[in-house]
């Protein structure tokens, strides 16, 4: 007898907890929903937290990672300039993301350093709906002049701002001098 009178309080405990729960739903549920949607526009179409981290962007970025603030809507607009820092999904593992600097748009005719610390350089004409990326430390970074020309579609984001480490936080400045243009290109991908 006294199960039963225990099982009974159990429903009646839930039924008072369910109906409190209803209750607050409906009070507070349309704003917890346009609540979310806010979210996830921003999310979609503004601004996301993230991390860049590896040496490829020293000194911009420390080795260990810094997080980040990027913005979508100059992809979505095509606002992204020679000189900005991107975060774009991985040409090599679409799994991964890259964090590099952009050098050439679609149509420029660049000069870029080969990959490792050999010296030398080579000419580059970026296909059309595409972007050459680099990394800031040219002699650790894998990127286009490894994977060839990222396609513009792959692009997720601007970064724009370093939140952490605090000491560093500011603004993450466009460095178009990094990106060295170079004209036409003639027959045999030498500058002219």
């Amino acid at each position: 007898r006294g199960a039963e009178s225990r099982g009974a309080g159990m429903s009646g405990v839930f039924a008072s907890f369910a109906k409190q729960l209803w209750s607050e739903v409906k009070t507070h549920g349309p704003t917890a929903i346009r609540l979310g949607c806010l979210v996830n526009v921003i999310h979609t179409y503004g601004m996301e937290v993230t991390m860049c981290l590896g040496p490829s962007m020293l000194p911009t970025f420390n080795h260990r990672g810094d997080v980040v603030l990027m913005e979508r809507v100059s992809v979505l607009v095509d606002g992204v300039e020679n000189g900005d820092v991107v975060i774009a999904r991985s040409p090599a593992n679409p799994k991964h993301t890259v964090c590099k600097r952009v050098l050439g748009r679609q149509g420029d005719h660049i000069e870029v350093p080969t990959a490792g610390a050999f010296g030398g350089s080579m000419f580059v004409k970026v296909p059309k709906g595409h972007l050459w990326l680099q990394g800031d430390n040219k002699d650790n970074s894998t990127d286009s002049r490894d994977y060839g020309p990222v396609p513009y579609a792959l692009l997720k984001g601007k970064v724009f701002a370093k939140v952490w480490p605090p000491a560093e936080a500011g603004w993450v400045r466009n460095e178009r001098w990094r990106s060295v243009r170079v004209g036409e290109a003639d027959g045999g991908g030498r500058a002219v």
